[in-house]
């Protein structure tokens, strides 16, 4: 092997090593992003427009992980099982007005 393959497969070794050592550590690498004072300044702001109350928050909702694993045959099931149980609940609501008409 060339000794440019070498040095690749060293860079790569020792990388990967640094990578384990902060996660055993809890510590984060002196070259890293200051990621606490990003989730710091995004938390402040999350704060702020809660305060404010603004109407956009109110919007579209992230979907659960469990709704982005569903698989399109489990969302067509869940779809067709909601719209028989709307059915159902016409059909009741529709029955008791008969019933309570008294034969009038």
């Amino acid at each position: 092997m060339p000794w440019v393959a070498w040095v690749a497969i060293i860079a790569i070794i020792v990388f990967g090593l640094t990578q384990i050592v902060s996660m055993a550590t809890g510590r984060p690498l002196p070259w890293g992003s200051d990621s606490e004072e990003e989730i710091e300044a995004l938390r402040k702001r999350l704060k702020k427009l809660e305060k404010r109350g603004d109407p956009e928050l109110e919007g579209p909702k992230i979907p659960t992980k469990s709704e982005e694993n569903m698989s399109a045959e489990d969302r067509w099931r869940l779809d067709m099982l909601e719209a028989r149980l709307e059915e159902l609940e016409k059909q009741k609501r529709d029955q008791k007005d008969t019933k309570d008409d008294g034969g009038s």
